[in-house]
């Protein structure tokens, strides 16, 4: 620890030592903390009225698209139609009590026991916030994370909604009963949902959203009651940020919840210092969230737009407010966008990579789960952005609601750009991005060949970050389809393998040695001995481009192994992929394959046909061969989760097929050469088969037909057949017209193609250009 951060630690426990005795005594939220808590123009024996007074006047109301409630109302009977339907379902859900998360929907027809576990129904303890047990697992009443998600009251952004489009009474009142039940069953700084700043955080960006959405149909008494809470909301927020205890999303997202009750209620006498702090913390902590290539240095997807998200919605409150955060906030949004429009899929969604939960700091409409193109709206307006329009699709609601109907009309005058480019290399996070073309029928794949996280020690010393043990794993689309996927994260709290299993190696597409982790998992978000990560190659063309990434997760100790793997897309709709491990004594290796929901048949010995179920005969072949003997298993929803299983989203488990490869093999260089290839619907059967070799009983190359020839796949350690020569990683040589037409490779020095394997005569080939 640095010394700066002994000094805060220390100075923290001394301020819980006084804030816990204050608790004990029943004084630290009195009753009339509210009228003490005004500037003093407002104080007085009529404060109530003052305030209400000066809280009905104020011109500028939150973000843009709150201001404007006639044109809404109008963009939502046309535009947004689908919108307003979606919103008055969720608002009738809401006004049920029913509410959806982490795959389950609960119903609270007779009250809400906030502070009980949603699933087992347990309650947690009521004490002192520092001291509820909130790091024990599952163990004092569940998991945590699901009494938290349904105290961050998203369902009222919705019954805010349907108030502001309708004028619903019934929404109204539905909003005044969930926030004072809420706040009776959950007093200041008292319980588990006050355990964790986010908590609070998230719930203030809930309450803002619902407040200023139904202000004018709100009745004195309860409009009173809730800037009560409102305020209690920032004092918490004030003074428990979590500066080094969770110093990456948590911190941005408190900090952004803080500035935000600063600038929309000045009328606190609090509320400049709310908002210094929150700028200070924005702006100050800024460089610690991000790589230089715009990627979040937690390496998660989702917890990367969450970042984002807590910055949009900082810096669009500082612009209604007539503030200005640092130039360096808008730079980093763009970049960070640019990061997201680079690994987005060909359906416009981002991979799941690393630790997720279901909290969107932006959720105005009930998109699918990693689905962050609002984002690109509102990008390519606050940017100018043609590229980014275009990444959206659409000005989609969230966008509406933050930027108004002027941004709107800006969006819509903006002509379509050009992504700059279709595969992108992100070196500083460690994604490598390769896509045949940005449309939605595009081949696609994302190679991570990154650090687990940023900061993660080699050594002993544990650290905790959300990134996962996947080293060059891979996700792929072929043809518009999603092949193979990341696993997701199930549960943070659940126990057993259940929990440990997505986070690990395992789980991920890539290679395990003798059944280890690349990092050590030391439990939860705990590791130790990560590893590092190196591009040893990366070339990319119009429509195809290739890597090559290395680690050293493997390669401590006497008897370690280097894992080297390339991944080339290829222009003729496959990807070939080469795992080489170079050994020091004998090793047992398994390559895992997770696929997409759907189903995996068994073509052939070494060959299996993916089939997700969207188009009769236009799935994807699998095809391996490799330097000694690789045994293959499939599962599919099986009992452990290691059987066939993803997590869309946190809580929600699903079968998908997967492909598991074992070999024992010995000192020196073992080789495994995959091909996944996809089917036309148009042409009966696969295109790819395995070449023998006259060399040895292994295959020495895969074959693959293309509308210009058939691809002869190779990799140095195989024994290719006769007349290929390469000591390339992947080499391929082409065969037109009873000639060989032009070869191509990803490392190494040359590819020969000569003489043909079934003795015809063919016209040499011969490539010594390391680059292609």
């Amino acid at each position: 620890m640095t010394p700066a951060e002994v000094a805060e630690r220390l100075r923290y426990r001394v301020y819980l030592g006084r804030e816990r005795r204050a608790h004990r005594r029943g004084t630290l939220a009195p009753a009339d903390r509210l009228p003490r808590g005004l500037v003093d123009d407002l104080r007085g024996a009529d404060w109530r009225a003052r305030l209400l007074a000066a809280r009905l006047s104020r011109r500028t109301r939150f973000l843009p698209g709150v201001q404007q409630q006639e044109t809404m109302r109008s963009l939502f009977a046309k535009r947004y139609a689908s919108e307003f339907a979606a919103t008055t379902t969720h608002a009738a859900r809401a006004r049920a009590r029913e509410f959806a998360f982490f795959g389950h929907t609960f119903t609270y027809p007779d009250g809400i026991p906030w502070q009980h576990d949603p699933v087992t129904n347990l309650p947690w303890p009521p004490v002192y916030h520092a001291d509820v047990p909130i790091h024990r697992g599952n163990t004092v009443a569940g998991d945590v994370k699901h009494v938290w998600e349904l105290s961050r009251h998203q369902f009222l952004i919705d019954l805010g909604k349907s108030v502001f489009l309708t004028g619903s009474a019934e929404d109204t009142a539905a909003i005044r009963s969930l926030v004072r039940n809420w706040r009776a069953g959950n007093p200041y700084a008292t319980g588990v949902n006050w355990a964790c700043a986010l908590e609070p955080a998230f719930r203030s960006f809930s309450w803002m959203w619902a407040y200023f959405l139904s202000v004018d149909a709100l009745d004195d008494d309860f409009h009173i009651e809730w800037l009560e809470g409102l305020l209690d909301h920032g004092r918490f927020l004030y003074r428990h940020l979590e500066y080094f205890a969770s110093p990456y999303n948590h911190l941005i997202g408190e900090a952004s919840a803080l500035y935000m009750l600063g600038a929309h209620f000045p009328e606190f006498s609090e509320a400049a210092e709310w908002r210094a702090r929150g700028r200070h913390v924005l702006e100050g902590r800024l460089a610690e969230q991000f790589y230089q290539d715009g990627g979040s240095v937690e390496q998660s997807t989702f917890y990367h737009h969450a970042t984002i998200g807590y910055y949009l919605l900082a810096t669009l409150t500082a612009r209604a407010a007539g503030d200005t955060l640092a130039p360096a906030i808008d730079q980093a949004i763009e970049r960070g966008l640019d990061f997201s429009v680079a690994l987005s899929q060909p359906d416009g969604r981002t991979p799941e990579i690393g630790g997720a939960d279901d909290g969107k700091p932006i959720r105005m409409e009930h998109l699918p789960f990693w689905d962050f193109r609002p984002y690109y709206a509102i990008g390519a307006v606050l940017f100018g952005r043609t590229d980014l329009k275009r990444a959206a699709g659409r000005f989609h609601e969230d966008a509406l609601w933050l930027l108004g109907p002027e941004g709107l009309a800006r969006f819509d005058a903006m002509p379509d750009g050009e992504p700059r480019a279709t595969s992108v290399a992100l070196p500083h996070s460690g994604y490598y991005v390769m896509r045949s073309d940005w449309t939605e029928g595009a081949d696609y794949v994302c190679m991570d060949c990154g650090e687990q996280a940023a900061g993660m020690r080699t050594d002993d010393v544990p650290n905790s970050m959300h990134g996962h043990a996947d080293c060059l794993s891979v996700v792929a689309w072929l043809a518009g389809r999603r092949v193979l996927v990341d696993s997701g994260l199930f549960a943070y709290n659940c126990g057993g393998s259940w929990e440990a299993h997505f986070r690990e190696t395992a789980a991920h597409n890539t290679v395990r040695v003798d059944g280890r982790d690349q990092a050590r998992h030391i439990g939860k978000m705990a590791w130790s001995h990560s590893y590092r990560a190196t591009c040893e190659g990366w070339l990319a063309g119009d429509r195809e481009a290739w890597v090559i990434g290395t680690h050293d997760g493997y390669a401590r100790g006497e008897a370690g192994v280097v894992h080297r793997r390339a991944v080339w897309l290829r222009p003729a709709g496959y990807i070939v992929i080469c795992d080489e491990l170079v050994a020091t004594g004998g090793h047992d290796y398994e390559v895992n394959f997770q696929f997409a929901p759907g189903r995996l048949n068994v073509a052939a010995p070494r060959q299996v046909y993916f089939d997700d179920g969207a188009t009769a005969g236009a799935g994807v072949d699998v095809l391996w061969t490799g330097s000694a003997a690789w045994t293959a298993r499939t599962s599919l929803g099986g009992g452990a989760p290691d059987d066939g299983w993803i997590a869309p989203s946190l809580g929600v488990k699903q079968a998908a097929p997967r492909l598991t490869l074992t070999c024992s093999g010995s000192e020196g260089r073992t080789v495994l050469l995959t091909v996944l290839a996809a089917r036309s619907p148009h042409v009966s059967g696969p295109r790819v088969d395995l070449a023998p070799s006259q060399a040895s009983a292994m295959a020495g190359a895969i074959r693959v037909s293309t509308a210009d020839g058939v691809d002869w796949c190779t990799a140095r350690g195989l024994r290719p057949p006769d007349g290929i020569d390469t000591d390339a990683l992947i080499a391929i040589c082409r065969e037109t017209s009873q000639a060989w037409h032009g070869s191509w490779q990803v490392g190494g020095t040359y590819v020969r193609c000569t003489a043909h394997p079934d003795g015809a005569p063919r016209r040499d080939h011969t490539t010594e250009d390391p680059t292609r």
